[in-house]
């Protein structure tokens, strides 16, 4: 058996990914693990771990350490917007019941972001925090911007619920209840 020193980084993402394919979260996290051991300063361990401990485990303080690292080693080199980091926390803060954290870094990621998918899912994020934070006037202003968006946000897959729930809130808040 070879040790992890001399498995090349590349084939540990590789096999982080195929297992996070199968469903097998908790290996591919000990397989990403395994290449920030090997190589700390890999932004996209940190950022492909962080995902995976935000989406498939919810683990959102383990998920925001690690994208806080991967954002401070840098991720435009690899493709990744910032506004994608900015959600990101934006997620984590949310999950943590931190909303006035998590509106304010998902506001930052509306910045210069062009992709109508995630100005869509960051809409209805914030519009969640609003709701929370009772804030009408900022829940009519998201609902806004993510219903402006919902073709698109439909066109990628995105539950028809979530714009049936969007719609009947508005009309909720127009109508003064």
């Amino acid at each position: 058996m070879q040790s992890s020193r001399n498995v090349p980084i590349e084939e540990l993402l590789r096999s982080a990914e195929e297992r996070e394919e199968t469903g097998d979260a908790l290996g591919a996290e000990a397989l990403l693990g395994r290449v920030i051991s090997l190589k700390p300063e890999f932004s996209l361990a940190w950022y492909r771990r962080g995902m995976l401990r935000l989406f498939e485990q919810e683990a959102y303080e383990e998920a925001l350490a690690d994208l806080r690292r991967a954002e401070e080693l840098g991720v435009e080199h690899l493709g990744i917007p910032v506004s994608q980091l900015h959600y990101l926390h934006g997620e984590c803060l949310f999950g943590l019941g931190r909303f006035e954290e998590a509106d304010a870094r998902l506001q930052q990621g509306l910045l210069g972001e062009q992709d109508e998918v995630l100005r869509a899912e960051i809409y209805y994020r914030r519009a969640e925090c609003a709701d929370e934070l009772e804030r009408p006037e900022a829940l009519r202003e998201a609902l806004l911007g993510f219903l402006a968006h919902k073709a698109a946000f439909l066109d990628s897959g995105g539950e028809g619920e979530q714009v049936e729930r969007a719609e009947t809130r508005l009309a909720e808040l127009s109508s003064g209840r």
